[in-house]
């Protein structure tokens, strides 16, 4: 681990004097480089100024943190440069490093050099992860409706340890390159002490004239150095409420960005959000957003929802924007997602604690447009990377026409080998985009986030590794050789850091055509500031620029905001251009004529619908939302029509203008002669409008807009259409998602003929075995049912039942019941048997004594004979113990225990050696039940042969088990003196008893199903999972179970070949970086970020230091050591020929 100091002591000497104090052969080079590398460091120290002084007006009431702890500077940040793989014509360099920066989260820089950087110091230790908790904290977090609500349970579960939660803070940063150099000389913290205990990670910052912007949830927060001492005096919060609930870690609030029409942009992930302010309430505990507001934090609106973490945000050249939405660790892929306005992505926080995501998953919500789709989402553009975060638009200077238009998104993946920056261009695609041309030019980093400096020098935070943070941290410049393409970013820069209040209008209507984006912006937006409405009018209808056109019209849009005078003049230019011979003109007038509430434009707007380009006719619907225009309805409901449902994009923009200008209603009445795709829409209409009236669809003929109906009624909920929605369950169909929500209305309601038609399905013979399983478990929770929606996970409790409600309707169809598919058949008699239904032990009876019937079938018909006290029971249990099947023997003693418990104790002692892996292995679990002399002595005698290796490998952990639960506390102080004599720093010895005898089949659930651990997050099988580690489909091949173990325990023991990376420092101070490809005695091969096999000579290598495994330390807290085992059975059973 890297020495550590407080910021407030990093001095000049003290850099000098800790690097040759520490002098240690295996850390630093012996050669003369080295020593230059020193000497470098030591010349940068001296120009180093660093302060830690909190600032003036820290919030809430917190104590102060503890000073965070930032590793020293070293020559690591230069020597992982060799690592990268960039584009030949690129050069990188070290901006700044550790003490400078530690764990860098997000930055913004600004015109003139100055970098502000979120870091965070409270991962794990203060913002926490829902993974770390037990069901009854998620519970309290599914039911958290506010801030305040996540506050009280906080202190509830946390009792004394909520001081933790304010132990440590995050800060912004704010770093200089004083002497322009290319490398950071200063830090100084701006501002710090968000520490409270609602407070989430510091993740999204932008300064604009004075003016700082900070989203720490729960806040908006606007920062401001009045004094110019590069502290915050003044810290105000904007809006306050963003982040109800915990979820994951890192869904924080975040994304900032200026959009051109002069307002604040930006993001939160699934912890949802409760906000008052200017008289409005937004409220969305269960999913992230979008958000826009004025500068001032005036007019918020929600601009888009449905998002699960969209961490940053960028505008194209269009204005259209843009995020990369993160998977859920099911096996679901990331989204690339066109942030249209008023929008729904369809992801609901509660889906992740479903095992299988829910609707999520099994709706294909996540999935690219396709005829399963759910009409009221827009589906994703692709699906494309594993964990997007940090993300751009080129602005158009500064790097090379090869990355015109293109955007550049950090994909982090918790390790620096399989991490770095992706790229990849737009095209249109009806009303919508699609993704081409995508590439890596920037790779083998942890980034984070990056930005782009005045003269577009790329600049790219790293995190360094892992996901809690190193107390380290590197901000990048990536630089083109490309002379003519640095010359152009030096002409940017020189008109960014001038004082544009200087410069005429003239001069400014000029530079409306500049390559830069952002010299475009800067001068639609001073000129707007002037109210020069004659040069914009005159760009916008003149210009023969289509970029220049367009940002004038921003302006424009910008003047009417803020001079309602003006407003009149400003609609009818913009009317004007609605019909110009350029979409994109057209298209923008459209967007700006809505969000004027141009009355006057309607009719206009109204012949946009048949604009020969999707993405007007798109837009102009849109515009329409904003308006009071009941002539539209009827040209919607024919564009709908003629779209019929083709384009995800353009019909969510129909329906928007129509649930604004049609009422319920009408709307209904519209369906009664409408088209199917015209009902379709109406339904989702209906939807937002929340109304009563989506009642009457679900008795329409076409099977899509029903679905969509019971969508609306159930996922709202619309309460008062629940009865209608559940009557539909006498006429199934095969449709998993309608049946689902028809099946849980019945149960939502609660009434004993509600139960009698959740029975009556379940007997049926013509509908999924699933559902019918399903239907069953509503029976059998009927008394207590669970507070979490069956089909949503939402937290929706419901009162107790009375019990005989739901036995008496199982009991009325239990012979139809009981005809269906073995799995229905099986599961039923479980049910049964837990409601105590005493007629079913004759059907128990037969399948005990049905020699076809399978070991698992009879183990259970025996427990359940022994449930319901069925008077045949102990007999059964006396003949089971002669079963041809191990597991029906080993469930017979475990019942003989309740019945002769001497007899048990004999049978038992004969079974801990049976030639049978189950019988040994349940025999010990049913001892550690049993109080008495005999079960005390088998114990110490396995525990004796444990010692003398006399314990077959797949029964080793049963006997650790049974000997540390069972009622003799000599057996428990004898397992703890041998466990004892394991070393405790040896994580992995203490798990060699898990190498064997482990249930594939448990193990598999776990892998896929596991929230806490999310396996296939990283890791594929079979084409199921995620991309961020090695596929693991044929894991066995060339692993053995110890291998396995230590990767769950102890990851950073055990890497799988290819992702196994190193950095080697030679005799002569090369610094050689790759993945470890073949090691022999003599030499070690690594394949290098360009591919390229190297071979080193062992004698050669001065140090050789392994990078961190991505994978989580601390999987074992969510992991019992019987878990272990079975996922190692499992992974065991990974090779070519498997079955998975």
């Amino acid at each position: 681990p890297p020495s550590v100091a407080k910021p407030q002591e990093t001095s000049v000497l003290h850099f000098t004097k800790q690097q040759s104090s520490n002098h240690n052969p295996s850390s630093i080079c012996r050669t003369d480089l080295a020593t230059l590398t020193l000497l470098l460091f030591s010349a940068l120290a001296v120009l180093l100024t660093y302060s830690n002084q909190s600032s003036a007006f820290p919030p809430g009431d917190a104590p102060a943190p503890e000073a965070p702890m930032i590793a020293e500077a070293s020559d690591e940040a230069k020597n992982q440069i060799q690592t990268f793989k960039v584009p030949d014509n690129f050069t990188v360099d070290v901006f700044a490093a550790e003490p400078l920066v530690a764990n860098p989260v997000a930055f913004f820089v600004d015109y003139h050099g100055n970098f502000y950087v979120c870091e965070s110091f409270r991962q794990n230790r203060g913002v926490t992860d829902n993974r770390q908790h037990n069901r009854a904290w998620v519970d309290d977090d599914l039911a958290a409706q506010s801030v305040d609500d996540r506050i009280r349970y906080h202190k509830k579960h946390l009792g004394d340890k909520i001081s933790e939660y304010t132990r440590y803070d995050d800060q912004i940063r704010l770093i200089r390159d004083s002497n322009g150099d290319g490398q950071a000389d200063s830090a100084k913290v701006f501002a710090n002490q968000f520490n409270q205990i609602e407070d989430g990670t510091a993740a999204g910052v932008l300064a604009r004239n004075g003016n700082v912007y900070l989203t720490c949830i729960p806040h908006l927060w606007l920062l401001r150095d009045n004094d110019g001492n590069n502290q915050a005096e003044q810290r105000e919060s904007l809006h306050n409420g963003y982040g109800v609930r915990v979820a994951f870690r890192g869904h924080d609030s975040h994304g900032l960005i200026l959009g051109p029409d002069n307002r604040l942009y930006f993001s939160i992930g699934d912890r949802g959000y409760n906000i008052k302010t200017d008289g409005k309430h937004f409220k969305n505990p269960q999913s992230g957003a979008v958000f826009r507001c004025d500068l001032d934090g005036s007019n918020l609106e929600v601009f888009a929802t449905g998002l699960r973490n969209p961490q940053e945000l960028a505008f194209d050249q269009f204005g259209n924007l843009f995020t990369g939405d993160n998977n859920s660790d099911s096996g679901d892929r990331a989204r690339w997602v066109y942030v249209v306005e008023g929008g729904d992505t369809g992801w609901r926080m509660e889906y992740q604690y479903l095992s299988d995501r829910g609707p999520f998953n099994r709706e294909k919500i996540w999935h690219p447009y396709n005829e399963d789709t759910p009409a009221y989402i827009i589906p994703p553009i692709r699906n494309f990377a594993d964990g997007p975060s940090g993300l751009v638009f080129y602005p158009g200077t500064g790097l090379g026409p090869e990355f015109d238009n293109r955007f550049l998104l950090c994909d982090f993946r918790g390790g620096p080998a399989n991490s770095g920056i992706r790229s990849f261009k737009l095209e249109p695609n009806g009303a919508s985009y699609k993704m081409v041309d995508d590439q890596q030019p920037f790779w083998k980093i942890l980034a984070t986030d990056l930005a782009f400096g005045a003269d577009g020098t790329l600049y790219v935070s790293d995190w360094v590794n892992g996901w809690n943070g190193l107390g380290k941290g590197r901000i990048y410049s990536f630089t083109t050789t490309n002379e003519q393409a640095r010359t152009e970013g030096e002409d940017t820069e020189r008109f960014l850091t001038s004082d544009l209040t200087e410069m005429s209008d003239e001069n400014l209507v000029k530079f409306l055509r500049h390559k830069d984006q952002r010299v475009r912006q800067e001068s639609h937006l001073e000129l707007a500031g002037r109210n020069s409405l004659k040069h914009l009018v005159f760009v916008a209808s003149e210009s023969d620029h289509q970029l220049a056109r367009l940002h004038s019209m921003w302006g424009l849009l910008v003047i009417a905001r803020e001079n309602i005078d003006q407003r009149p003049a400003v609609i009818d230019q913009l009317t004007e251009l609605s019909d110009d011979g350029d979409a994109e003109i057209r298209a923008l007038s459209a967007r700006l004529l809505g969000e004027l509430n141009a009355d006057s434009a309607s009719d206009q707007l109204v012949s946009m619908l048949q604009d020969d380009s999707l993405r007007v006719r798109h837009l102009a619907a849109t515009a329409l939302s904003y308006l009071r225009a009941e002539e539209s309805i009827m040209p919607l409901m024919n564009a709908i029509d003629e779209n019929n449902n083709v384009d995800p994009v353009l019909r969510h923009g129909l329906i928007l203008a129509l649930a604004a200008n049609a009422s319920d209603t009408h709307l209904v009445e519209l369906a009664a002669k409408a088209s199917p795709a015209q009902r379709l829409a109406i339904v989702v209409a209906l939807r937002r409008q929340q109304s009563d009236q989506l009642a009457a669809l679900l008795l329409d003929p076409t099977p899509a807009v029903v679905r969509e109906a019971a969508r609306a009624i159930h996922d709202l909920p619309i309460t008062n259409a629940l009865p209608q929605l559940a009557a539909l369950i006498s006429s199934p169909t095969p449709d998993d998602a309608l049946m689902r929500r028809v099946l849980n209305a019945n149960f939502q309601l609660g009434t004993s003929e509600n139960a009698d038609r959740i029975a009556q399905f379940a007997s049926r013979n013509d509908i999924t075995d699933s559902l019918q399983i399903e239907a069953l478990s509503m029976l059998g929770d009927w008394t207590e049912p669970a507070s979490r929606d069956r089909v949503l996970g939402a937290w929706r409790p419901l009162d107790e039942r009375d019990a005989e409600i739901g036995r008496t309707a199982f009991i009325n169809h239990l012979a139809g019941i009981l005809e269906g598919s073995n799995a229905v058949r099986d599961h039923a008699i479980k049910i049964a048997a837990s409601l105590n239904i005493k007629q079913i032990g004759p059907v128990l009876y037969a399948v005990l004594t049905n020699d076809a019937a399978t070991a698992v079938q009879q183990s259970s018909a025996l427990a359940s004979l022994g449930i319901i006290k069925d008077t045949r029971h102990s007999e059964l249990v006396n003949t089971s113990l002669e079963s041809r099947h191990p597991l029906v023997r080993a469930t017979a003693r475990d019942q003989l225990i309740s019945i002769d418990v001497t007899a048990a104790t004999k049978q038992l002692a004969r079974a801990v050696r049976s030639d049978n892996t189950i019988e040994r292995q349940l025999a010990y679990n049913s001892l550690s039940k049993i109080n008495n002399s005999v079960s005390e002595a088998v114990m110490l005698d396995a525990l004796n042969r444990l010692q003398q290796k006399g314990i077959p490998d797949d029964t080793l952990l049963d006997v650790r088990l049974a000997a540390a639960s069972h009622p003799s506390k000599i057996v428990n102080e004898q397992i703890d003196r041998l466990r004892s004599r394991i070393p405790s720093d040896k994580l992995a010895a203490q798990y060699m008893d898990t190498l064997a005898g482990g249930n594939m089949s448990r193990g598999r659930s776990i892998f896929f199903e596991r929230t806490q651990v999310s396996c296939v997050r990283c890791h594929k099988i079979e084409g199921r999972g995620g991309d961020v580690g090695p596929d693991l489909s044929k894991i066995a091949t060339d692993k053995d179970p110890k291998y396995l173990m230590e990767a769950i325990v102890t990851p950073n023991s055990a890497t799988a070949k290819g992702f196994d990376s190193v950095q080697i420092i030679d005799a002569n101070g090369l610094v050689h970086a790759g993945v470890i490809r073949k090691q022999t005695e003599d030499a070690v091969e690594l394949v290098t970020a360009e591919g390229k096999r190297i071979a080193i000579a062992r004698d050669d290598i001065d140090v050789m230091q392994k990078a961190k495994s991505p994978m989580p330390e601390d999987l074992i807290k969510h992991l019992s050591a019987r878990d272990i085992r079975d996922l190692v059975a499992f992974l065991r059973s990974l090779k070519p020929n498997s079955t998975e």
